[in-house]
């Protein structure tokens, strides 16, 4: 269940009245792993605790092991659910699952993971297969403006309590092909993440990731570890996603909303016919 009703004392210019209310369920999950040692021995090892929505919890839990970098599609076996909010992921048995990663230094956290300019090199992330598709057609700012609306009118969860962030993945001509809510930005991502590789998606690298809110350091990480190209926000991008989007030469597109946008990076993907500059 994603929703749960309350009752709540609701004040406006009419009076308080005791009225029911529909919030989004928030629930911690643990994502654990299960893979055979150095001594050929299967064992189950807890990796992560993350506040999330119920819903797409296997997809989670690939997806966040994909886009830190722990786990090849190759390598899955498959997912379980257990019981109190857990899920396994199993790996195949020549699988050695880099759990270092696990470990690496967070400077500063916020709502928006990592942030600090002076960071990013220290983290380590690499991107080695990275490789966005060339010569694609510019994208035109009409289909850029109207992709917020087609990630909101499938946000359902969203209609219900006004209160969880979307993820949105669309193709090059703006079809919606996959999309998730969650309580946390961070795991609507890995949701989409997910999905993808469940889904044996073909590569990312003619896909626009579209994000119901602000646009931080850790969903321009998570986007190039699936080779999407653009990454489109409804509200503000962080000094580090923009040096992230720079550095790799992904494009980063913010504030889109009523009809216009801002372009951080990578306007080489832009439609400019009618670009000037003040």
């Amino acid at each position: 269940m994603s929703t749960k009703d309350v009752m709540i004392w609701r004040y406006n210019r009419a009076g308080t009245h005791y009225v029911a209310d529909t919030v989004v369920m928030e629930e911690p999950l643990e994502i654990r792993i299960r893979f055979k040692d150095n001594a050929e021995k299967w064992v189950e090892r807890p990796l992560s605790i993350t506040m999330r929505t119920p819903g797409d919890d296997p997809e989670l839990a690939i997806g966040f092991l994909f886009t830190e970098g722990m786990l090849r599609p190759e390598q899955l076996d498959k997912v379980t659910m257990g019981l109190e909010n857990t899920v396994t992921v199993h790996v195949k048995p020549d699988t050695n699952p880099e759990l270092e990663k696990m470990q690496r230094n967070f400077y500063a956290t916020s709502s928006c993971g990592v942030c600090g300019k002076s960071s990013l090199d220290a983290l380590g992330y690499t991107y080695g297969n990275l490789h966005f598709a060339e010569e694609l057609p510019p994208l035109s700012p009409e289909l850029i403006t109207s992709l917020p609306q087609a990630l909101t009118d499938r946000q359902t969860i969203f209609d219900e309590t006004g209160g969880i962030h979307a993820a949105g993945l669309f193709d090059w001509e703006a079809n919606l092909i996959l999309a998730a809510e969650d309580v946390g930005r961070h795991n609507a991502v890995d949701k989409i993440a997910g999905k993808a590789l469940r889904n044996q998606q073909a590569s990312l690298d003619r896909h626009i990731l579209v994000l119901s809110g602000r646009a931080c350091f850790e969903l321009l990480h998570k986007a190039l570890a699936l080779n999407i190209p653009v990454v489109v926000a409804v509200g503000a991008p962080s000094s580090l996603a923009i040096e992230t989007a720079e550095r790799f030469g992904q494009t980063l597109i913010g504030f889109t909303r009523e009809g216009r946008f801002n372009v951080y990076s990578g306007m080489n993907r832009i439609h400019s016919s009618h670009l000037s500059k003040i």
